[in-house]
């Protein structure tokens, strides 16, 4: 199965970056005002605030990718067949109203197959994925305003040396739609949606 690698996108749900923004701060500031209360301690002092800047920016990344989500809304994906099979070839279409004025830049379709896997490092456990690129189609952007719609449809398949779904003890083979639009001076829209591929040919 032929693949581009690509990196992981968190932008799906920016609610783990926020709170994890926050729990980080809220653990972080009292060492900070320690620090600074217990006196001139200017290598614990800078230490402490740097974690404390670490806090504001993950929690500062959560809410600009919030923002993007706010501002382009929630399209509608849907797959001409919900379940599908090693091999199969289906049709993928997004269907969006924008509920403000936005500009767009580059719309991407993407089919997506993503490793993860779990493994011990010593005394660690760590877990790293791996995002495939299968297949893609790109749309042009443009100005659309309130109450604008697109609607597109691309033709995809699931390779015939593919792997189907698979889900066992620390590893997990998943297909992904991902569907991204890039927007000037914000982090790109991402959505995806899970396919359940069986382990059967078309």
């Amino acid at each position: 199965m032929k693949g581009k690698r690509i990196s992981s996108n968190v932008a799906n749900n920016p609610g783990y970056l926020i709170a994890f923004g926050l729990l980080w701060l809220l653990f972080t500031c009292p060492f900070f005002i320690v620090m600074l209360v217990a006196g001139p301690d200017l290598a614990g002092a800078l230490l402490g605030g740097l974690f404390l800047l670490v806090g504001v920016a993950i929690l500062a990344a959560g809410m600009f990718i919030q923002f993007t989500r706010m501002r382009i809304g929630q399209p509608q994906i849907t797959l001409s067949d919900p379940v599908l099979r090693v091999g199969q070839t289906f049709t993928a279409s997004y269907l969006h109203t924008f509920p403000r004025d936005v500009e767009i830049g580059e719309i991407y379709l993407q089919l997506i197959f993503r490793e993860t896997a779990t493994y011990q490092q010593g005394t660690d456990t760590r877990t790293v994925t791996y995002d495939h690129l299968i297949d893609e189609h790109v749309a042009p952007g443009g100005t659309f305003r309130a109450g604008s719609f697109i609607n597109q449809s691309y033709e995809f398949q699931i390779p015939p040396d593919g792997m189907h779904n698979l889900d066992v003890r620390r590893n997990r083979l998943q297909w992904y739609l991902i569907l991204k639009m890039s927007v000037p001076r914000l982090p790109d829209f991402v959505e995806q949606l899970e396919l359940n591929v069986l382990p059967e040919m078309a």
